[in-house]
Parts: structure tokens; sequence; C-alpha cells
């Protein structure tokens, strides 16, 4: 029997890494025992929580270790591989995500394989090769995945203290919701956008498209949630928690309602209508979380969103309408953005009255379209000291904040704005965003990532 850790890190830049769960971990490791039964034994090791220089005394020895890599772990997850290796020199380190897409040459020097591209398919695949001592540098999955065919993730892999927890489902003017036991699920994958300013593109070669869960295995999923876990409420974590379709969409919010639990999630402006806003709340919405990103017009064609401003300001209206807490994703520093940003941003927030707004400052990452041809927009330089891009003011406040990125003194659109410029400009949309109240007393650190 092969064991296999699959390492989840610390996430120490988050204020509560506990607000989100390993969704990619239990979702292979589910698959994986259910492919290949007991020929693995699957261990999801969570060091949320866990200081990084200690981390090494929460891994046990493995077989293999997997690891799904995001940016801002790369240099947490290369530490541990490397006291890995002095500690169990035998066992191998298989890697997939986003970081390993784009940088494929550097991850091949730290880890003994990569999967590019989901991995439900291909896990058995490497696992096999293992057994056999045939493992291979790189697999690819090309074939698309259709994530009905799996049984629904079991969260079994998880410590049984942070599946079902108080705080999720907290809103701003309703006491008493944040005492429900609740916890976060995904019930798609993809994204059918092309953002100039999202990785997700970039991930789509191996994937294309969006996928939903059917209607009756979301409320398996709830349901099994319910009866092992006495959850009463669910955050939704997927990218657009509505389906595109009017048809889909109606089954998909008529399947959680048939549960009776409430819910939070998040979605485009463009895709909420009068008819689905009535129905997510029919269905138990309590709140929606919408990208808005900018009032300037000019930054959401630069960057490709697809959206217009006169439409985020319908929804949030839409939203308050049915009694849904409207909660606005805000981000300065995109490319395009005018000198008066700030008074526009601030005369939008006063206009449409958003409960909660979640204001980040931007950062060029890899993978996006921004990174890898940044002349375009007007960007004449990006840092590679990805541990300076994440920043959470209410957790450090006195951060010095700093841009991952410059742009040139002339910008396609005009002059490019001074990183001092758009960080005066952040802090001054925060301070009144905090001044107003508009922030969320509960320190919610969650991170827009579209």
């Amino acid at each position: 029997m092969l064991s296999v850790g699959f390492i989840f890190p610390s996430s120490e830049y988050l204020f509560d890494p506990f607000k989100g769960d390993p969704h990619t971990h239990f979702q292979i490791l589910t698959v994986l025992e259910y492919k290949m039964g007991d020929k693995v034994k699957p261990l999801l090791i969570d060091l949320r929580g866990v200081k990084r220089r200690f981390a090494l005394y929460h891994i046990p020895e493995c077989d293999v270790f997997l690891h799904s890599v995001y940016t801002l772990d790369y240099k947490e997850q290369v530490s541990i591989v490397e006291g890995l290796r002095r500690r169990y020199p035998k066992a191998k380190h298989i890697a997939g995500g986003p970081h390993v897409y784009d940088f494929q040459r550097e991850c091949l020097e730290v880890f003994d394989s990569l999967i590019l591209g989901d991995g439900e398919e291909t896990i058995s695949q490497v696992m096999t090769d293992l057994i056999n001592s045939d493992l291979k540098p790189v697999y690819r999955q090309t074939s698309k995945i259709d994530i009905n065919i799996y049984p629904y993730p079991s969260r079994k892999y998880l410590p049984e203290a942070t599946i079902a927890r108080k705080g999720l489902m907290a809103l701003k003017n309703r006491p008493g919701y944040e005492d429900l036991l609740s916890c976060t699920v995904i019930f798609s994958r993809g994204c059918p956008y092309e953002c100039r300013f999202c990785a997700m593109p970039e991930v789509k070669k191996y994937n294309p498209g969006i996928k939903f869960r059917r209607p009756d295995l979301i409320e398996e999923e709830i349901e099994y949630l319910k009866r092992e876990y006495m959850i009463r409420g669910i955050n939704l974590l997927d990218e657009i928690a509505l389906p595109l379709t009017r048809q889909q969409a109606v089954k998909h919010l008529e399947a959680i309602g048939r549960t009776g639990i409430v819910w939070r999630g998040q979605c485009r402006v463009d895709g909420v209508t009068p008819e689905l806003a009535k129905l997510a709340k029919e269905s138990g919405c309590m709140a929606l979380g919408l990208g808005v990103e900018s009032v300037s017009q000019r930054s959401l064609d630069i960057i490709n969103k697809k959206i217009r401003v006169e439409r985020a300001r319908e929804t949030i209206h839409l939203l308050k309408e049915n009694d849904i807490e409207a909660r606005v994703y805000m981000i300065m520093g995109l490319p395009g953005e005018p000198d008066d940003i700030v008074e526009r941003s601030w005369n939008f927030i006063r206009e449409t009255g958003p409960d909660i707004v979640y204001l980040s400052l931007f950062a060029v990452r890899p993978g996006t379209e921004m990174y890898n041809n940044p002349q375009a927009y007007g960007i004449k330089s990006i840092t590679s000291d990805w541990d300076k891009t994440m920043h959470l003011v209410n957790r450090f406040e006195d951060e010095k904040l700093t841009m991952s990125f410059e742009y040139s003194d002339q910008a396609p659109w005009g002059r490019g704005m001074k990183s001092e410029e758009i960080i005066n400009n952040f802090l001054e949309l925060q301070a009144m965003i905090k001044e107003h109240g508009l922030n969320t007393q509960y320190k919610d650190a969650e991170q827009h990532k579209r």
C-alpha cells in the first residue's frame, strides 16, 4: 500500500486561514481512494495555523507527498520539500497547481514530477507509475474532466474541529447568523471569461469552460454535510455561484433551497436578474459578493472584464431589493484609472449603498495576460517577490504597502500613475470605507481572486 500525504501549507498571509478549506486536496484524495481502493493510504496534512519553522514536526513519513502550488505559497512549499528530503529521502514529491503551469522548469528542480491540468484522472496514473517505478517528469490532463462522474468530496481527511464552524455566515446587520455551524463548498469548476488580470485563462488551456455540479449531486452533498457535521449554512467559494443560463440557474437554486440551509456566495454583476435574485433569496441566500472591480469603464475595458458600471449599480439595487446583503469587491491600481478615481469610487459607493466593500491593491501575478504581455498594459517592471503582493490592511495595521509592478510614465491610455499615487489612493479610499462602517466588523479577510 502506497502512503500518500497531500500537504496544505500554513497560509500565514491570511487573517484567518480557516475561513476557507483545502478543497483541491480532499477532492483529489477522495477520487484517489475511489479509483485505487486499498492500493493507497491517503492523508491530508493540514498545516494551517502551524508556524512555518515547526511545519516538519507535523508531517508524518509518507511514500509520496502531493503539493498544490500557488504563487503566494511557493517559497514555503520549497522549504517544506527541502526539509522533507532530508528527513524522508526516499519519498517522492508530486506538484500541480497554477504556479506549476507557469514555471515548469523551475518547479522540476524542486519536485520529482508535475501534473498539469485537473488531477482527477492523472493522479491514479501517477500512483500506478510510482508503484511500477516508472514515474514520469510531467503528466498532462488533456481530455475534459466531467466533475459529475466523481463522488462528492469527503471531509473525513480534515481535522474534525475545522469542518463545521461558526463565523462563516456572519452578516453585517443581522446578529445571530455568525453562530450557525457552517462550512465552505464548491459546486463548479472553471470560468468562461478572459479577464486580463486573472490567472484562470492560463489554467483553462487544460480544461476550458465552466462546469457545474448536477442539482441532485448538490443536494446530496449538502445533505451529507447536514447529516455528518450538523451544518446549517454554507459559504459557496465558486468564482461564479449562479450558473450562466436561466434554466440551469433555476434548477441549481431549487436544489439548494430544498435542503433548507442558508448560504452566501459571489457572482458576476451581470449574472443576476430580477428573477434569479428572488429565487436566490427563496433558496436561502443571505449575501452575495459582486466583482465590481472598478468604477472606471476604461479600466474595466482594458482588463476585459466585460461588464458595465451601470450594470453593477443595477445589480446592487437588485440584491438590496431582495434583502440579500450586497458585498462589493473593488481594486485600486488597475490600468487606465483616472486621476480622480478615489472620488469616483466613493461617489459610486455612496450612491449604491453596498453593505460591505472589500478593497484590494492591484497586483500583477504569474499566469495572467498582464504578466505575460506587460507592455500592452503600460507596465515597465514586475517584481518576483510575491510575498509582498498580499495586503490585508485589517490585519497588518502597520504594514508598509508596496506595489508588485510599476507603470510606465506614458502608458497606452496616457499618463501612468506612480506607485506612491496608487498606494495613497488605496489608503484614502480604505479610510473612507472604514470611517463609514462599510468594512466588515468581523475582519473577514476573504480575498477576491478574479
